[in-house]
């Protein structure tokens, strides 16, 4: 067919069927990197599904929380977690004289805290050198009920939102606490 060698021309097709075969089959296995510009992404690994979250600001976090609906939802290990992967300190608190005694003692950035115990804590807030910010937590609030948490306190949370959300709010809190 070409005027070579048959042992050639038969070398020759069948890399030419090989590559037209790869050509075919490459773009239906291969998944797409979304990265920009990552090193890290590599084909057909779950790299993107691994990343975590890393804090810019690493906080002290002090979840008061008592056995109540939305206090349920802060003692969650899934949450304590995520917070503590993300680079920040986390002290769990039950009581409220352990909690007078850890913002006494000062240090904390972030308090996260169910709304309904807000009141309760309020007098260990007034009394603190340094005021931590406070972040509520709501249990299955209305949506009129979270608007009217939201204007009061602009990093209120639903206790339905997922670790990421609190994240996020914490992040939020440390760059409003940074800038004043």
């Amino acid at each position: 067919m070409l005027g070579l060698n048959s042992a050639v021309e038969r070398a020759i097709m069948k890399r030419i069927f090989v590559g037209v075969g790869i050509a075919a089959v490459l773009p239906f296995s291969v998944r797409l990197a979304r990265g920009c510009g990552d090193k890290n992404v590599s084909i057909n690994s779950g790299i993107l599904n691994q990343r975590a979250y890393v804090a810019w600001k690493k906080a002290i976090v002090v979840i008061f929380s008592n056995p109540r609906a939305s206090g349920a939802v802060l003692t969650k290990r899934n949450l304590r977690a995520a917070m503590k992967e993300a680079g920040h300190s986390v002290v769990f608190v039950q009581d409220p004289s352990q909690l007078a005694q850890v913002i006494g003692a000062g240090k904390v950035d972030i308090l996260l805290i169910d709304l309904a115990d807000a009141g309760t804590v309020a007098h260990e807030l007034d009394s603190a050198s340094t005021r931590p910010t406070v972040i509520p937590v709501l249990y299955k609030p209305s949506k009129t009920d979270f608007a009217a948490a939201q204007r009061q306190n602009p990093f209120a949370l639903k206790a339905s939102d997922n670790e990421l959300q609190f994240l996020k709010k914490i992040d939020a809190a440390m760059t409003l606490k940074e800038k004043s």
